[in-house]
């Protein structure tokens, strides 16, 4: 291969790890203008989320970030914040114990050698009580459309969100939350599964992405009352 295809494929690959460009408009998500905010989309049962406690999971990644610049909060932590502003519920953030690099170059080949190996990168800590959350929102970065692997790691960790209320979300670069709900539907196909949401990454900081979080979790019926 020559020196300006090798740079181009590059290039390309880049492209889809950031971007998360899916492989036809098909696949495209409808993004509003304002506030990055993919069109949700109802997923099962009335809507409305189950009585009880709500857990927020999440991954998100600080420094150089596609379309954004280095960051020292990530995009998912960001859109997190305005979810426990409008629920006010518990959060566990997913941090691996080996971090990633700062630089977007140096994670693009760490991430694509984590989901060609299908790794499971493990994270520090642990949720207490798992049990007595009835809604869980889980969510991260989307990579190529997907979850990054350590999504995968928390999953197997904790079979016991299959009788839950879960709630996916996530920031991206223009696909919507990706294959988040189909990863989680492979681990909990017996959880019900409410609307899910994503926002974009370099509209995640503005207030039109606030309100259409708040806007989306009160549709739930998980904003404080």
């Amino acid at each position: 291969m020559s020196k300006r295809l090798r740079i181009c494929f590059a290039a390309i690959l880049g492209i889809l790890f950031w971007a998360c460009t899916p492989a036809s408009r098909l696949d495209m998500e409808e993004l509003d203008a304002t506030s990055g905010a993919s069109k949700p989309a109802e997923e099962s049962g009335n809507g409305t989320a189950s009585a009880g406690k709500t857990l927020v999971v999440f991954f998100s990644r600080a420094g150089e970030n596609w379309q954004v610049g280095v960051v020292e909060r990530g995009n998912t932590a960001i859109m997190v914040d305005y979810i426990m502003e409008a629920t006010g519920a518990d959060v566990f953030e997913i941090v691996p114990e080996v971090a990633y690099p700062q630089g977007y170059d140096e994670t693009l080949t760490i991430a694509t050698n984590e989901k060609n190996s299908a790794a499971r990168p493990k994270f520090k800590g642990q949720v207490e009580n798992i049990g007595k959350y009835d809604n869980v929102f889980i969510g991260g970065p989307v990579w190529w459309a997907e979850p990054p692997m350590i999504l995968h790691t928390f999953c197997e960790t904790y079979p016991e969100l299959k009788d839950k209320t879960l709630i996916p979300f996530g920031t991206h670069g223009g696909s919507g939350v990706g294959s988040y709900k189909t990863m989680l539907q492979k681990y909990y196909p017996q959880a019900k599964f409410l609307e899910s949401l994503g926002i974009s990454g370099s509209s995640v900081r503005s207030e039109g992405a606030r309100t259409s979080v708040a806007d989306w979790v009160k549709k739930l019926g998980l904003d404080k009352k």
